[in-house]
């Protein structure tokens, strides 16, 4: 039966994400999952794959683990960002000290946020989708990097790259290219298209 809404499992404790899928009318049950990243992205490295299957591959580690023991028609996404500097890859930041560094080394520079989205039914995958929008920072002043921080303060440290763009972080930009929920971390029209091409959704 297709409806205006569904129930989605979402393999993330990111409010963010949670938020653009109930925006967009959907019921979210979130599951968030206990997975070492930074030992799988150092494998995908060793392993020589690039910055987007690297995302791909965080996204569909994430979605095994949420996906253990479920039933089969239960549905559940999970996605990943590695923001993408010329082939250099960014973590999130570990204090506001090197979110700091990383903001510097952005600043005046275009780089790309490698953003995954994998859809699961059961315990296997259905569907993968990569976005990668282009973001241009301006050259900001030190003075107004300093003001920034202090504004955000810790909350920074949960976004790749020390910036929220639907804060303050709007104004670190001179230009964007991609849709916000891509830059949010979960491309959310292609994801809406497949529900509709499950038949979960009304078409």
């Amino acid at each position: 039966m297709t409806s205006f809404s569904t129930s989605l499992i979402l393999a993330s404790g990111s409010s963010a994400r949670r938020t653009l899928l109930e925006n967009a009318g959907l019921v979210v049950q979130t599951r968030p999952v206990d997975l070492d990243e930074e030992t799988l992205r150092q494998s995908c490295e060793e392993q020589g794959h690039t910055l987007s299957q690297t995302a791909i591959a965080l996204a569909d580690a994430k979605a095994n683990l949420a996906t253990r023991d479920m039933g089969f028609d239960e549905l559940t996404v999970a996605a990943d960002q590695i923001l993408d500097l010329d082939g250099v890859a960014f973590a999130k930041p570990g204090s506001v000290v090197e979110a700091a560094e990383h903001l510097r080394r952005l600043r005046g520079q275009t780089h790309v946020l490698r953003t995954a989205v994998v859809l699961y039914k059961g315990g296997e995958k259905i569907w993968e989708h990569l976005a990668s929008p282009r973001l241009t920072m301006r050259n900001f002043s030190e003075d107004f990097l300093k003001v920034y921080l202090e504004r955000e303060g810790l909350a920074i440290l949960s976004c790749v790259g020390a910036y929220r763009l639907e804060g303050p972080g709007i104004q670190l930009f001179s230009a964007v290219e991609g849709t916000q929920d891509a830059v949010m971390g979960l491309p959310l029209l292609p994801l809406l298209e497949e529900l509709r091409e499950l038949k979960v959704l009304v078409v």
